[in-house]
């Protein structure tokens, strides 16, 4: 009985100690100081990322709605029209020239940039239109705001060199967009920096030379049928890689 006594009295003092060992808590090591997990920079927009915020009212008229108004070659303006920061004339025929069009988007803070090809039609509509133009030529560029914009040469079938129409490559909000112009396909073009090309559609031979030597990832067909843009642009994508093509609905801006 005695040695039942002493056994158990030994087993309760081994449990009690460990039991006592398990409630000690294991001392923490001290806090450290992490440098923060960086931030990777925002990445570069894609010109897909522009399609939300361009518009087309048919021929070469397109509105680019985003930190500035920006107009291309406005005619057919219908729809909501917010007032232009930025307009873009590229040569004086009469789809592409537009007084009364124009004079709908005028805005306090209106610059008008235009091509020597039509500086003869805006003297004669300057008391009209009652604000100042830029003449552009093909090579020179200009800031106005931030927005960046260079003049290069669009001439072709219908639109001689010698009289002065321009192409317009502006840069805003880290996308530059290339306005053709009335123009054919030449071999500077290859040279020029551009994310999103508007691109005339006056046959399919021509607007696959264009398709083909522009670099922009992203073209838009424009001056022909919302149809014919649509089927160019569904040709062009099984035949010609590394590009996207698209043709925008035309008509009123509806936002």
């Amino acid at each position: 009985m005695k040695r039942c006594l002493s056994f158990f009295l030994l087993i309760s003092i081994l449990l009690a100690g460990v039991a006592g060992c398990a409630a000690a808590a294991t001392p923490q090591p001290p806090p450290t100081s992490l440098p923060p997990t960086p931030i990777p920079p925002t990445s570069t927009p894609s010109p897909q990322d522009f399609l939300g915020k361009l518009h087309w009212f048919g021929t070469s008229a397109f509105l680019y709605n985003g930190s500035k108004v920006i107009y291309f070659d406005p005619i057919t303006l219908a729809g909501t029209l917010p007032k232009a920061d930025l307009i873009l004339v590229s040569h004086a025929h009469s789809d592409h020239w537009s007084v009364p069009d124009i004079k709908k988007i005028i805005g306090p803070n209106t610059t008008l940039i235009i091509s020597p090809n039509v500086s003869s039609y805006y003297e004669a509509a300057k008391a009209d239109l009652g604000i100042p133009a830029i003449v552009l030529a093909e090579g020179q560029t200009t800031q106005v705001e931030g927005v960046s914009i260079q003049a290069v040469a669009a001439y072709g079938a219908g639109h001689p060199h010698e009289a002065g129409g321009d192409g317009y490559i502006v840069s805003i909000d880290g996308t530059s967009l290339y306005l053709t112009g009335g123009t054919d396909a030449y071999p500077d073009m290859a040279k020029y920096n551009c994310d999103i090309a508007f691109v005339p559609v006056y046959s399919k031979a021509q607007a696959q030379a264009l398709a083909e030597i522009i670099p922009a990832k992203l073209i838009i067909f424009e001056h022909t049928s919302y149809y014919a843009a649509k089927a160019v642009a569904d040709l062009f994508t099984q035949s010609i890689s590394g590009k996207t093509f698209v043709a925008l609905q035309d008509g009123p801006n509806t936002p």
